[in-house]
């Protein structure tokens, strides 16, 4: 066995005995290269300090039942990867991401982080000044199920209307916003 495997374990049965210390120093090995990795996927630095932050956070609280038989790069990198997919996923349900990805603001900036957010905050705007343009049902509905995140059946009880109705005025919401945004 390397010395440096040796060094990681006695890192890693510090942390399972609860040495902040050698917490810190395994946070110190890896933060780089697991920011690098998120980065590359997320291609957001925001994300990415966050799911860094998240992923030892996770380590720290579980931290009982590490293992010393396993890779705790792996055990790292998989704890990211699934954070990772949960980020993608909320986005993936939020409107605004929904609409950005399809718009040619998002087809046409590059890998500059600072050009894309700028381009996604003209895009909001662009989703707001949209919105503004719903009858005031459909800007309703739109905002309790896509900002708010209520349920269909919910948004139908709170404002004493069919189910159906809500489905309907929000895909002409979601038709109206895309085709004026796209």
């Amino acid at each position: 066995m390397t010395t440096e495997k040796h060094i990681h374990i006695d890192l890693v049965r510090g942390v399972k005995s609860g040495s902040y210390t050698d917490f810190t120093r395994l946070y110190a090995i890896y933060a780089d290269l697991l920011y690098g990795f998120v980065l590359n996927l997320t291609k957001s630095p925001a994300d990415a300090e966050d799911i860094l932050q998240e992923t030892f956070l996770r380590i720290w609280q579980t931290r009982e039942s590490l293992s010393l038989d396993t890779s705790f790069k792996a055990y790292l990198y998989t704890i990211a990867r699934h954070l990772i997919i949960d980020s993608f996923r909320k986005k993936i349900d939020s409107i605004d991401f929904e609409l950005y990805v399809q718009s040619d603001a998002y087809q046409q900036c590059g890998e500059n982080n600072v050009e894309n957010k700028i381009y996604f905050d003209e895009f909001l705007k662009r989703i707001d000044k949209a919105v503004e343009q719903l009858t005031p049902k459909q800007r309703l509905i739109f905002d309790l199920s896509k900002r708010k995140g209520r349920s269909i059946q919910e948004i139908a009880e709170a404002l004493e209307i069919s189910e159906k109705t809500v489905k309907n005025q929000l895909t002409l919401a979601m038709n109206l916003l895309k085709s004026s945004l796209l």
